[in-house]
This record gives structure tokens, C-alpha cells and sequence, in this order.
């Protein structure tokens, strides 16, 4: 007599089998901060140089540290940093070194594109181009998209020395004398107006409300220029205007959460500032740069020789040494 295997045993062994698969891990999220130095004084006449990206944890816990960079001092601590957490990258771009390097979370180079001579660049989080603003001469040059090959697919004649991307608009803010706003799709100019007659220092966008924060500075030889802090709305209309007097602007970076900003004034102090421009808080600290923290309400500040994590009270809750003296950082937060 032939034996048959009831239907539903054969059905219920095929169910079992599929439960019993492996279900595939995705990697958790990684959040940090992105450190690039300058702790090499040297930047001509050398093999190899010693300018440092580091990558720390929000305990302060390096991850990682790579070395070779070749990048120098600048108008102030602009985006060098593009993390793209969709893609689990970090972007770089070198001032000396002319190129712009990605890097996995492990700190391996994944890709490099020689021959940039940029500023800052930005990643559009939709396609994971890259935007880098060439030319490196105020109010000269362009902005050029690069794909995650590095092939060059776009330019467009608007000139800047810093880049964002704003979330809320999909769009990029771009700013040196003027501040524009133009569509990451189609490059299409939304708006442009005069901010300076020098240059900006520092640009950061409010994910929220779609304001941005421009700081800029001023220069003796440059007639009309001066240090202030300056905010636009998303339409771009001028909101606020802070002036600063004799502190030098060196970096903003705006708190999502209440769309307040950070400013380091250079090597004299960090401020914060509420959402309408009145000043908060100030703390004396050597800053290069400043960077809100992106799980809290903290702020990490860049000094010569170490990265500091400060309470919103001013207080350094971590501390970690960079690989030697620095007279300039660029700083970014991983979300």
C-alpha cells in the first residue's frame, strides 16, 4: 500500500523550515563626531603629511584616526566633513591636497577624486551625489556634482566657500559674499542675496523650520565688511543680524531641536543663541570649531589640542587629545 504525507504536515514542515532561516542583521545606526586637524604646520615639500580625521563615539571613544591628509588654514571652519549615513560614508575634502576622499566606518578609503580645488562640499542624501564648491577665490569658481563613482554629472555657475544641505527644502544653501539657495534636482537658483563684502565663515541650515544661520567676517582691508551672525528664512528674508565687534565668527551649527545655533568665535569663546538671535550663553574656550551634539542637548568644541564635549552649562564632560597641536579643525556630527 502506498503511503502519502498529508497536506498540511508537508505545509506546516515548509513553514517551519522558512522560520527556522537566518533573518538577516542590519547594522545598527552609528552616531559620532568627525573630526579633521591640522596638526601638520607643514604643507609644501613633503612626501607625506600628518593632518589627521578622526572619528569618536558620543562617550568620546575614538574609533578611528586616519592620517595623510594635507589640508592648511581658511577663512573659517567651513564643511571639509559630509557624512552620508544612508550610505554608511564619510566625504573629505583637502585644501592643499586638492582632492576629495570617502571613507567606510571602519576608517578604509572607498573612493578618491583627484583634482578638486574646493572649499567645502555637501552630500545630497536622495542620490548620494556629493556638491563641492571649486575655484577657492571669493566670489570665483562654481559648484560641480560628483556621482558615487566620481564621475563629474553637473555644474553650475554659483560661487561659495561653505555648503549645506537642507533637508526640509531639498535644496543647498551655498554661501561667500552672497547666500543662495538652489534645488539639489535641478540646480535650479531659488534665490540670491548679498550677505558681505568679504565672506562668510560658516553656513548651517535648521532642519525644522528651513532658516539658515550664516556667520561672516570681517577683514581691515575689505571696506564695509564686519563680524556678525546673520539668519534668513527659508524664503530668504534677512531675520535676524547679530553683530560681533571685534570676535572673529569661525563656525555655526544650529540645535534641531529648538533652532537655536552655536557660534565658535575664534580661539575667544562658544555662544549660544535662541531661535529669534538673543544671546544665551557664552563660554571662554580656545574654539576652532563647534559642532551641537546629535543625540542631546550637549555641544563638542574644538580646541588646539583636544575635542571637548561641554553641557549646556559650560561644563567639559569628555575630553579627547588630537594627534598633535592644531591650528585650524572642521567638525561634523554623524546622526
Amino acid at each position: 500500500m502506498r503511503r502519502f504525507i498529508p497536506f498540511f504536515a508537508v505545509l506546516i514542515a515548509a513553514l517551519s523550515s522558512l522560520s527556522a532561516a537566518p533573518v538577516p542583521v542590519m547594522p545598527p545606526k552609528q552616531t559620532g563626531i568627525l573630526v579633521l586637524d591640522d596638526c601638520d604646520e607643514q604643507y609644501l615639500g613633503k612626501e607625506t603629511y600628518k593632518d589627521n580625521l578622526t572619528f569618536l563615539d558620543l562617550s568620546g571613544k575614538q574609533l578611528f584616526r586616519v592620517s595623510g591628509f594635507n589640508t592648511c588654514e581658511a577663512i573659517g571652519s567651513c564643511h571639509l566633513i559630509a557624512p552620508d549615513p544612508i550610505r554608511r560614508c564619510v566625504w573629505v575634502i583637502e585644501l592643499v591636497a586638492n582632492r576629495i576622499r570617502r571613507f567606510d566606518y571602519s576608517g578604509k578609503e572607498t573612493l578618491a577624486i583627484a583634482g578638486v580645488k574646493g572649499s567645502a562640499i555637501a552630500v545630497d542624501p536622495e542620490t548620494g551625489n556629493v556638491w563641492a564648491l571649486i575655484g577657492r577665490q571669493i566670489g570665483k569658481g562654481g559648484t560641480v556634482v560628483y556621482d558615487d563613482k566620481g564621475k563629474e554629472i553637473a555644474s553650475y555657475d554659483v560661487t561659495g566657500w561653505d555648503i549645506v544641505y537642507d533637508r526640509k527644502a531639498k535644496a543647498f544653501w551655498i554661501a561667500d559674499r552672497k547666500l543662495t539657495k538652489i534645488t539639489a534636482a535641478k540646480g535650479e537658483v531659488l534665490f540670491a542675496v548679498d550677505i558681505s563684502t568679504w565672506c562668510a565663515s560658516s553656513l548651517d541650515v535648521d532642519p525644522k523650520s528651513g532658516a539658515a544661520w550664516v556667520a561672516v567676517r570681517e577683514n581691515s582691508r575689505v571696506a564695509g565688511s564686519s563680524n556678525k551672525l546673520l539668519k534668513y528664512d527659508a524664503a530668504g528674508k534677512e531675520s535676524a543680524s547679530i553683530n560681533f565687534g571685534p570676535k572673529a565668527p569661525f563656525r555655526v551649527s544650529v540645535d534641531p531641536k529648538d533652532g537655536g545655533v552655536w557660534v565658535a568665535h575664534f580661539r575667544k569663546s562658544v555662544e549660544r543663541f535662541s531661535a529669534e538671535g538673543k544671546s544665551q550663553a557664552e563660554f571662554p574656550v580656545e574654539a576652532l570649531a563647534v559642532q551641537v551634539d546629535p543625540a542631546g542637548s550637549d555641544v563638542w568644541v574644538v580646541t588646539p589640542e583636544e575635542v571637548q564635549r561641554l553641557s549646556p552649562k559650560g561644563d567639559v564632560l569628555k575630553r579627547s587629545r588630537h594627534a598633535g597641536k592644531t591650528s585650524q579643525a572642521w567638525i561634523a556630527a554623524l546622526e
